[in-house]
């Protein structure tokens, strides 16, 4: 179970500890039992049943809960109708045992709150409760209300009590009836709401994931169609002439080859430009495009320093690091803010260097056999480079890529938070 809450990250969590609040309230109910059975005078053999059927409807009004929220949050089955039989007839059977359990069940209290509705009140609220993720607000309330008015009616019915002052009083523990079992409704219908949202923004999120990498491929796709797709054909269309020529014994199936042999040139020159050019990256370029990613995935990101005035081959790795970079933040964490940060460090005795920091609030390890190579491939672009890839932890829940590579001649990176030279702002929101 925790290691599906890991791989799942903070809505896995966060749907783990609204469920557990949730189902507090009613493993609460065999312990109100046992305080309702030591502040009254009790009988007690009938304590015991009252207990443990206490107990029992609970767990049974659990199990109910937690297959409500599944079908709530649209992700189960609906409960057996068997499961809310369960629990009704474990709710009455919990109302009569109180009153063979309290002999004040039946007796009018006075001015305390009477027996027979704080059992009532025990096991209906922890039904109603139950019920909450399967009925509407509307049907709700018309319970709640019929609950308290039945409760009432049955406090009256059983301690032979006439109109008057303990009707008044009656009336009125009616109203704190319906008031306690009400915020315990509104309480788990607000909690499933959450839930609900939580789950659709991370739905959303995933989409959107989804639909840049898929973008991304289609572009790529395109450019390779593109570009092959006419001389591809034209090589096909040659080499059957050619072939058709030899048969013949025309020597023009010579040139015919040759021209083949032209076109293969010209397309592999041609497909190791679109490569190129899917693989060499401006570092300007990629810091926007970064922000741009990450914003429509649902995250925060501001980007500290300016690409400005560094060598070319420089500006390429470091837009290739922000780009695997960016990448693995969306594949491998459910982060909600990321920070690019770009500056040369002139240590005294040490060569000018380049350092390149992406740091994210939260991350995922994933498991050794699912890791790609990307990380391998950037260290390995680096270090022809004289450079460096290196990656840690440098506070809890937090992940951090560096990027180091010899300044070469670049001129200062301005330190502070500003335009990144490519006309979008230090830090895009998420939305």
């Amino acid at each position: 179970m925790w290691r599906r809450r890991n791989e799942r990250g903070s809505l896995g969590w966060f749907e783990f500890r609204t469920r557990a609040s949730v189902y507090v309230l009613l493993a609460a109910v065999p312990v109100l039992a046992v305080v309702l059975g030591v502040q009254h005078q009790v009988r007690v053999p009938g304590l015991a049943v009252f207990l443990l059927l206490s107990v029992a409807q609970a767990g049974v009004c659990i199990a109910l809960l937690h297959a409500g929220l599944g079908r709530y949050l649209a992700a189960g089955p609906p409960p057996g109708s068997w499961l809310v039989a369960s629990a009704v007839a474990l709710t009455a059977a919990g109302v009569l045992a109180g009153a063979a359990a309290f002999p004040a069940f039946t007796q009018p209290p006075g001015a305390a709150f009477p027996v027979s509705m704080l059992v009532a009140m025990l096991f209906d609220g922890a039904l109603i409760v139950a019920l909450t993720p399967l009925l509407s607000l509307r049907a709700l309330t018309a319970l709640v209300l019929v609950s308290a008015a039945a409760t009432s009616g049955l406090t009256a019915s059983v301690g032979r009590a006439g109109a008057g002052a303990y009707g008044q009083a009656l009336a009125g523990s009616s109203l704190i009836y319906a008031f306690i079992v009400g915020v315990g409704v509104l309480t788990c219908r607000s909690s499933a709401s959450t839930l609900r949202i939580m789950s659709e923004l991370d739905r959303s999120r995933t989409a959107h994931a989804r639909l840049a990498v898929a973008e991304e491929r289609l572009r790529f796709a395109r450019d390779l169609h593109d570009v092959l797709g006419r001389n591809l054909s034209l090589i096909a269309v040659q080499s059957e002439l050619a072939a058709e020529l030899a048969r013949r014994g025309d020597q023009d199936a010579a040139g015919q080859m040759l021209q083949v042999r032209q076109v293969a040139h010209e397309s592999l020159r041609e497909m190791r430009a679109v490569v190129s050019g899917y693989r060499t990256a401006d570092l300007g370029t990629e810091l926007a495009g970064a922000q741009e990613v990450l914003r429509s995935a649902g995250m925060s990101c501001r980007v500290i320093g300016d690409a400005a005035g560094l060598p070319a081959d420089v500006q390429a790795a470091l837009g290739w690091v922000v780009r695997e970079g960016t990448t693995n933040i969306i594949r491998h964490s459910d982060a909600t803010a990321c920070t690019i940060e770009l500056g040369i460090g002139d240590s005294p005795g040490a060569p000018r260097a380049v350092t390149l920091r992406m740091d994210n609030d939260r991350v995922h390890t994933p498991d050794p056999g699912s890791a790609g190579n990307g990380l391998a491939g950037l260290g390995e672009r680096l270090a022809g480079l004289g450079g460096s890839l290196t990656t840690g932890h440098p506070r809890n829940g937090h992940f951090r890529l560096q990027a180091t590579l010899p300044a070469c001649g670049a001129a200062p990176v301005p330190p502070g938070p500003g335009q990144h030279g490519t006309g979008v702002s230090a830090e895009t929101p998420a939305p």
